[in-house]
């Protein structure tokens, strides 16, 4: 031996390939660098930490929602709580949208009205509604048919409960009820947004995009640590196609 130290093999094609410790896979060579890594992380902190208590309420309020058929569970159903019948002068109110103002000018409510959920318009399980309005159809009543007078809805939901008037046209009378959600029903409500005003539709629209965000660096960062490129690949269209063989029975 003379002492000569044999060169070094070339390594495997695979060797090669493979990104060193510490890369980004699915970002730029001129972007893996310490800057943006750091730039990265601080954007996932940042915005997980921006909605982290709502998208705790997201979650519960999601799963709620998503098992309230098949678990029985109690999405919090709005309770009736109190009715009065108030007097009203008959030609004040000539359209559905005078009960709508009406009602607004009498309990002081900033919100819109809207018509009542269910059918073309009405509450749930009744027919013949269009617009907050039931048809005067005509029904058998006691042996005899009899024709049903026509009755205008209006619907002023919150997160917290609704209160809807119902008028029949000519009367003297305003029927006016009130109902309360319990918290599971204002966590569902705020979830969906109903009866919020356009503040509120900003600030889950600031959700989105931090649940975007988090979403965007994660997998960026997750790349940096874990596995090669074709795993990360395989983990994404493996979600993609078990949420669409699970949704795609139910599709019409």
């Amino acid at each position: 031996m003379d002492g000569i130290t044999p060169p070094a093999k070339d390594p495997s094609p695979a060797a090669r390939k493979k990104a060193p410790a510490g890369v980004l896979l699915f970002v730029p060579a001129a972007l893996n660098r310490g800057a943006f890594i750091t730039w990265l992380k601080r954007v996932h902190a940042w915005t997980g930490f921006w909605g982290a208590l709502m998208f705790l309420v997201l979650g519960i309020s999601g799963f709620l929602l998503d098992h309230r058929g098949q678990m029985k569970i109690d999405t919090g159903e709005p309770r009736e709580v109190m009715s009065v019948v108030l007097p009203v002068d008959p030609g004040s109110i000539t359209s559905q949208a005078d009960l709508g103002k009406w009602a607004q000018a009498q309990f002081h409510l900033s919100m819109e009205p809207r018509a009542p959920r269910g059918g073309p318009g009405g509450p749930r399980g009744e027919a013949g509604r269009e617009g907050g309005a039931q048809r005067g159809e005509r029904a058998r009543f006691m042996g005899r048919e009899v024709q049903q007078a026509e009755v205008w809805r209006q619907q002023f939901s919150g997160p917290n409960g609704a209160l809807s008037v119902e008028y029949t046209p000519g009367a003297n009378t305003v029927k006016a009820t009130r109902s309360e959600q319990n918290l599971a029903g204002v966590i569902k409500n705020l979830h969906k947004g109903v009866g919020l005003s356009w503040p509120w539709v900003l600030f889950l629209d600031s959700m989105a995009g931090a649940l975007t965000g988090m979403a965007l660096t994660g997998a960026l960062l997750w790349s940096r640590l874990h596995g090669p490129r074709l795993a990360a690949i395989g983990i994404v269209l493996a979600s993609l196609g078990l949420a669409l063989t699970a949704a795609w029975s139910n599709l019409v």
